[in-house]
């Protein structure tokens, strides 16, 4: 005869510590499930003039072309004394690379979103920099044209 006995005299429906481990497993795994979503969740902000740090990259919008952008971002960084390693521009996108005089990689890249706004992304290092990040945008408007700044 077998008899289906709890060993432990633990009660599964009120126990505080099982109840601490199940809250816990499910926000792993929504947590887990969410990672995919966040740059969705951020992007949406995006396009309201702002610029995103995400993944160390920091994410935003300008109200200009590519090339405006590559031109621009060539101008911010020898503005800050970043040499410029290579630097390639199209109506459809464009990409700057650049070093830092401690040898960090900076990479700008400006997408063609819609008629003259495009999505700007910079990165600096290998983990990614937010403050040399968000001082490198502020080179690039500085250098837009005027009404070529932030996309709204």
């Amino acid at each position: 005869m077998h008899t289906n006995k709890n060993t432990w005299n633990i009660d599964l429906k009120t126990d505080p510590a099982i109840k601490k481990i199940a809250a816990s497993v499910i926000a792993l795994v929504f947590g887990l499930a969410m990672t995919g979503c966040a740059e969705l969740i951020v992007g949406a902000g995006i396009g309201a003039a702002s610029a995103a740090y995400v993944e160390g990259n920091l994410h935003t919008h300008v109200k200009a072309d590519p090339r405006t952008v590559e031109k621009a971002s060539v101008q911010a960084l020898k503005a800050m004394n970043i040499g410029i390693t290579s630097s390639a521009g199209s109506a459809v996108d464009a990409k700057v690379v650049g070093h830092t005089a401690t040898d960090k990689k900076v990479v700008i890249k400006a997408e063609s979103k819609q008629a003259g706004e495009s999505s700007l992304t910079i990165r600096v290092g290998i983990l990614g920099d937010e403050s040399t990040s968000r001082r490198i945008y502020d080179q690039i408007k500085k250098h837009l044209p005027p009404g070529h700044k932030d996309a709204t």
